[in-house]
C-alpha cells in the first residue's frame, strides 16, 4: 500500500549536498562566534486525573492520579562576526532518578536560510498542527488510549534546512530534515560514534500511544510546507508533510511512511482546525494478518471568550487496516476543555471520552483532568 501524499520529492543527492555545504559553513562560523546570551524557560504543571470505564470490554475504574511534572530549557543565542545569528537549546527533564538533559539543537540562521543539527528535536509533522484544544488533544491527555500516529523526524538524530522568512510568496515556508540513521544520540556527548543499527522496522503493538512503530532504517527524510497568506481568504493557513525511509529489514512488502495535511481558519475570537493523516506501517512477507496502515481525521474549534478564558472542542477518529482486511474497530476520542490564564498561571479542566480505546470494541473510557500550570 503506497501512500503518495505529496508529489514533490526533492532529489536527495542535490539536497544533501546543499545541506552538507551549509553545515560546513555553520561549523566554521562558530569559530568566530561572539559571546551569547543565556536564557532559561519552562513550566511546571500539577494535575488531578480521574478515569473510568463503563464499557462492556475491559471495564475498569482506575485510581485517581495526582502528579507534578516540570521541564525547562536552557538556551543560548548570539551573533557571528559576519552578521549570522546562532541558537542553542537543551531540555532538562525531571525524572525519578534525577534530572537528565536531552532534546538538544544547534542552529545558525543566514540570509539563505537556517541550518540546524537536532537531537530528539525538530518535529516536522503537521498531523496535529490544526488542533485548537486549549490544554492538550484528547489523545494526549492522561489516559493511554493507544491511538496510532504518524512518524516524525524528531525521533531521529537529524540535520535540517529551513527557507528564510519572506523568500517565497503567500507566506510559504519549506523545511526538510534528513536523518543519516535510525539511532538516537546523547545530547551531552559530541564524541558519540554511533551504535549498531539493526535496520529493523517493526510495529510496536505494546505502545500506549503516539508513534506506535519502531523504525530503524538506513536513513529517513521528512518534508514540510506551510502557507499563511492565502490569496482572497484572510485567516486561512494550510500545510502538509511527508515522511519516508530508505533501507530497513522487516519491511519487504511495505516500507513505513506517513504524511498529513491540515488547515486552520480564524474568524474573530474563534479558530477552526481540520487535519487528515495517513501512516503505512512496515510489512514483511507473512502468512498471517498484520497491521498495514491507519487513517486519522481530526477536527477542533477554539474560542477566546475574553482575555483570560478560552474554551475548545476536539474530535479525533482513527481507523486501522490490516493486510487481509480483518475487522478493525475505529477509535474515537472527543474532548471539551477550558483554560483560565492569570499571568504566568493557567488553570485547566479537560473532559474526554474515548470510544473503542486501544481499538478494542466497546472499551469506552471517560477521562477528566484538572490542572494548574506555572510558566517561567
Amino acid at each position: 500500500m503506497k501512500i503518495n501524499l505529496i508529489n514533490f520529492k526533492l532529489t536527495k543527492g542535490k539536497t544533501m549536498k546543499k545541506i552538507i555545504a551549509m553545515l560546513s559553513v555553520v561549523l566554521f562560523s562558530f569559530g568566530v562566534a561572539k559571546a551569547g546570551e543565556l536564557t532559561v524557560t519552562g513550566s511546571a504543571i500539577a494535575s488531578y486525573a480521574i478515569s473510568s470505564s463503563d464499557g462492556t470490554a475491559a471495564a475498569n475504574n482506575l485510581e485517581k492520579g495526582l502528579g507534578i511534572e516540570n521541564e525547562f530549557t536552557l538556551g543560548a543565542s548570539g551573533e557571528l562576526d559576519n552578521g549570522y545569528t546562532w541558537k542553542y537549546a537543551v531540555d532538562i527533564d525531571s525524572v525519578e532518578s534525577g534530572a537528565t538533559n536531552d532534546d538538544a539543537q544547534l542552529s545558525v540562521t543566514t540570509p539563505q536560510g537556517t541550518i540546524a543539527i537536532m537531537l530528539g528535536e525538530g518535529a516536522l509533522g503537521v498531523d496535529n498542527a490544526a488542533s485548537q484544544s486549549v490544554i492538550s488533544r484528547p489523545s494526549d491527555t492522561s489516559y493511554a488510549e493507544g491511538m496510532y500516529d504518524t512518524y516524525d523526524i524528531d525521533g531521529y538524530d537529524n540535520v535540517q534546512y529551513h527557507t528564510p522568512a519572506g523568500l517565497l510568496p503567500y507566506g510559504i515556508s519549506f523545511k526538510v530534515g534528513y536523518a543519516p540513521s535510525g539511532q538516537a544520540s546523547q545530547a551531552n556527548d559530541y564524541q558519540d560514534a554511533g551504535s549498531v543499527n539493526s535496520q529493523t522496522s517493526t510495529v510496536d503493538t505494546t505502545a500506549t500511544g503516539g508513534i506506535a512503530v519502531t523504525v530503524k532504517s538506513a536513513s529517513a527524510t521528512h518534508y514540510q510546507i506551510k502557507a499563511s497568506e492565502i490569496p482572497f481568504i484572510d485567516g486561512l493557513t494550510v500545510g502538509a508533510d511527508y515522511f519516508e525511509v530508505s533501507g530497513g529489514n522487516g519491511s519487504i512488502q511495505q516500507k513505513p511512511e506517513s504524511g498529513a495535511y491540515y488547515l486552520t481558519y480564524a474568524a474573530g475570537p474563534a479558530v477552526i482546525g481540520y487535519s487528515k493523516n495517513f501512516a503505512a506501517f512496515p510489512v514483511n512477507v507473512t502468512t498471517s494478518d498484520t497491521l498495514e496502515s491507519v487513517e486519522n481525521t481530526k477536527f477542533s474549534v477554539g474560542v477566546n471568550v475574553n482575555d483570560n478564558l478560552s474554551i475548545s472542542y476536539e474530535n479525533e477518529k482513527s481507523q486501522p487496516q490490516t493486510t487481509r482486511n480483518a475487522t478493525q474497530y475505529e477509535m474515537e476520542s472527543t474532548g471539551i476543555q477550558a483554560a483560565y490564564t492569570m499571568g504566568g498561571m493557567t488553570l485547566g479542566v479537560v473532559m474526554n471520552d474515548h470510544e473503542n480505546a486501544t481499538y478494542t470494541q466497546n472499551k469506552d473510557v471517560k477521562d477528566t483532568v484538572f490542572s494548574v500550570e506555572m510558566a517561567f
